[in-house]
């Protein structure tokens, strides 16, 4: 395949974590947990079954012999499921618009936490980015001390977490979420038993063709995931990064306009912030790409 198809493959996977809050809101009869518990469910099987017929089962066994990429997935697992939980409440809760702003955050998080927990230096140029954003989230809990933003700070904090702990493992993504909900199916299941519902209790709620519409949410998950991966390979990572914006802003505009979330003056302030901060990231990031690619390279033994 060549380049171009590598852009649409990553506007095709951005495009659809965009548009997942219409997917989610169609089974609003579903509470968020057993909702969460079939996409794990289904994810599970779906990607057991890819890797399956990949013959990728003994990638399985090598990561679970490796104790530290063992344990690095066990986290990344709990972290990913998380995310998963809370997005999946965001869209039931007709918080689809505060969700989108915990991914347009996400890059800006990105950049912290490699910051405060990998010691990576941030270029001047990139504070501003970072302090606008700051300014957007204490605008938020100020004008409004009943609404603290914690929905869109754990949904960036979680999927940021998420990233930097699977760089770390260098385990490929489908073998690696394949084994995070190997992982995480059993305990699911024990949970499960002791909730209020069962596994069951969704066929006296939803029609049959949503039950066949959820039994999709393994694909779902998986094609923009596959599709991802494939373009990031391909793609650099400014570009990438460039890309990645449409999926919060394709999730702002469900939430805005599909579902009728309301936008306060004080919201549109603080997603405006934000905007400016990606903005300038951007162009920093872009420049600052630039200037290396400029400077001659010093070759060394």
């Amino acid at each position: 395949m060549n380049i171009s198809q590598a852009h649409l493959a990553a506007i095709l996977a951005f495009s659809l974590w965009g548009l997942f809050p219409i997917y989610w809101k169609m089974f609003q009869e579903v509470n968020s947990w057993d909702l969460f518990a079939h996409r794990l469910m289904f994810s599970f099987i779906t990607l057991f079954l890819i890797a399956f017929f990949r013959k990728n089962l003994r990638s399985m066994r090598k990561i679970w012999d490796d104790p530290k990429s063992r344990i690095m997935l066990v986290i990344s697992g709990i972290l990913i499921s998380t995310n998963w939980l809370l997005y999946i409440y965001a869209v039931n809760s007709g918080q689809i618009l505060e969700a989108s702003m915990g991914y347009f955050l996400n890059p800006l998080i990105n950049v912290f936490m490699g910051w405060l927990i990998l010691k990576e230096k941030i270029r001047k140029g990139q504070w501003p980015a970072i302090i606008l954003a700051l300014v957007a989230i204490i605008l938020i809990a100020v004008g409004n001390f009943t609404h603290f933003p914690w929905l869109a700070l754990t949904l960036s904090i979680t999927f940021a977490l998420y990233g930097l702990i699977r760089k770390m493992a260098n385990v490929h993504a489908l073998e690696g979420l394949t084994f995070e909900t190997f992982l995480l199916i059993i305990p699911l299941m024990v949970i499960w038993c002791y909730q209020p519902t069962t596994p069951l209790t969704i066929l006296g709620v939803v029609p049959g063709w949503k039950l066949w519409l959820l039994s999709l949410s393994g694909l779902v998950t998986c094609i923009p995931l596959i599709l991802f991966a494939y373009s990031a390979k391909r793609l650099p990572l400014q570009t990438l990064g460039f890309i990645q914006y449409l999926s919060p802003s394709l999730k702002f505009i469900c939430g805005w306009l599909i579902f009728h979330e309301t936008l306060t003056q004080q919201r549109l302030i603080s997603f405006s912030l934000i905007w400016i901060a990606l903005l300038w990231y951007t162009i920093e990031s872009f420049m600052n790409a630039r200037t290396n690619r400029s400077r001659p390279q010093v070759l060394s033994e």
